[in-house]
C-alpha cells in the first residue's frame, strides 16, 4: 500500500537549507523542508532538464504528476508552456489555498530561532548588505501557489479526461515528478507507469519520469535511472527517464 503523503512525510523527505546567501555573525542557518523558497533551486533544474529534451520546443501543454503545488508548472509557463499540477496528496490539497508562513515560523521555532528577530541575513543580491529574509520567503503574494492542482489519480477514465480538460482539452507531454521512485513495490511502479501511458493520448506525445541518482529514500523502490529505463522498455513502454544529472535515458 502507498505511503499517504502528508506533512509529516513530506517533512521527513525534504530538507533544505533556509538561507544559503550567508548569516553575518552566525554560525547556525534554518533549515526548512518542501516550501517554495528552498525548493527553486531543484525546480529550475527540473525546468532545464526539460527544456533540454529533445521535442521540448514543440510541447505547449504539459501536465505534471506528483508536481505538488504547481511550482515546476509556474516555472514552465514562464517559458510559454501551459502547465498544471496532478497531485492527489492529502497535505497538498488540504494546504495549497494557504500561507506557507506558519510552516515556516514553526520551522524556525523548533530549530530555538525567534522569527521575528532573526540573525542578520544577506541579500541575495549583494552579499555585504543585510536584508529581510521573509521578503524571500514567501511568494510575492502570500499564497503558495498560482496553480490549480488537479486531484485526480489517472486510474479511470473519467479521472484522465479530467486531467485533459484541466489543459484545454490537450496534451503534449507527460511529467512524472519524482512519483516513480516513490512507489514501494515493482508491481506499483508498473500500474504507475500504465497510467501515464493511458494518460498519453498518441504516440507523439512524450512521457518523461524524472527521478533522483542515486535514488534517495529506503523506504522507496531503489533503482539507478538505467533500471528504471530497463523496466520501462521490457514491459513495452517508450518512455524517457531524466535524471538530476541531465542524463536522458
Amino acid at each position: 500500500m502507498a505511503l499517504i503523503w502528508d506533512k509529516a512525510l513530506f517533512d521527513e523527505t525534504y530538507r533544505c537549507n533556509g538561507w544559503p546567501y550567508g548569516v553575518r555573525n552566525f554560525t547556525r542557518v534554518p533549515i526548512f523542508h518542501y516550501n517554495w523558497f528552498g525548493q527553486q533551486r531543484s525546480i529550475n533544474a527540473i525546468v532545464e532538464r526539460f527544456l533540454a529534451l529533445p521535442g521540448a520546443a514543440q510541447v505547449s501543454d504539459l501536465a505534471i504528476i506528483g508536481g505538488g503545488y504547481g511550482w515546476t508548472a509556474e516555472v514552465l509557463e514562464s517559458h510559454g508552456i501551459n502547465a498544471i499540477s496532478v497531485d492527489t496528496s492529502p497535505h497538498i490539497l488540504s494546504t495549497k489555498d494557504t500561507s506557507e508562513e506558519q510552516d515556516l515560523r514553526g520551522y524556525l521555532t523548533a530549530l530555538s530561532f525567534d522569527p521575528d528577530n532573526l540573525p542578520i541575513m544577506m541579500s541575495p543580491e549583494d552579499p555585504n548588505a543585510p536584508c529581510n529574509p521573509w521578503d524571500y520567503w514567501l511568494r510575492p503574494d502570500g499564497k503558495r501557489t498560482s496553480k490549480t492542482v488537479v486531484d485526480e489519480d489517472m486510474s479511470t477514465v473519467t479521472s484522465r479526461n479530467a486531467i485533459k480538460s484541466a489543459l484545454g482539452g490537450n496534451i503534449d507531454a507527460i511529467v512524472s515528478e519524482f512519483a516513480l521512485e516513490t512507489t514501494e513495490t515493482e508491481q506499483e511502479s508498473l500500474v504507475f507507469i500504465e497510467r501515464c501511458q493511458q494518460l498519453r493520448p498518441n504516440p507523439a506525445a512524450q512521457v518523461i519520469h524524472m527521478v533522483t541518482e542515486p535514488p534517495h529514500d529506503p523506504r522507496f523502490i531503489s533503482k539507478t535511472s538505467q533500471e528504471w529505463k530497463t523496466l520501462i522498455t521490457t514491459n513495452g513502454y517508450n518512455h524517457y527517464v531524466v535524471n538530476m544529472r541531465g542524463d536522458v535515458l
